[in-house]
């Protein structure tokens, strides 16, 4: 029961994350090509934290249920190193978010990292999910 708590995490953050990258996507079009779009600052700010929060704290813990029911973390292979990839990005994520959100002024480059950074970061969860459902038929379904 407690291996199943993983892959739930993740996919209702990951569905969450597409909501948060709708409104970083606003957030670009006002800023960068010049379209008038209401950003909702303050949904964003506190649901990207959740995100990547949520993002860390799964990774952890199915890591460390992997390891205390199988003896090892890297069974699932591709799975497993593409979450250690997605490490540094979510660190990257959350700080540049707070900067962001902490200090706000007129910039141009910072959103541009942040955006990037979790358009990506938000690239390799979905192909996580992907890798994700033959772990759990390989591994919880079997």
């Amino acid at each position: 029961m407690l291996l199943w708590i993983h892959p739930a995490l993740q996919l209702a953050c990951t569905l969450l994350a597409c909501h948060v990258l709708w409104l970083g996507a606003r957030r670009f079009m006002a800023l960068h090509l010049g379209r008038k779009r209401v950003f909702n600052w303050k949904r964003h700010a506190l649901l990207g934290r959740v995100v990547l929060i949520v993002w860390f704290v799964a990774f952890v813990w199915g890591a460390a249920m992997t390891r205390i029911q199988w003896g090892s973390s890297d069974l699932t292979g591709t799975h497993y190193v593409v979450g250690l990839v997605m490490l540094p990005l979510l660190i990257t994520g959350y700080a540049t978010g707070e900067v962001l959100d902490r200090k706000r002024a007129r910039r141009t480059v910072l959103p541009l990292v942040h955006g990037a950074n979790n358009l990506l970061l938000f690239a390799l969860a979905v192909w996580q999910v992907v890798t994700g459902v033959w772990v759990v038929r390989t591994f919880l379904l079997s």
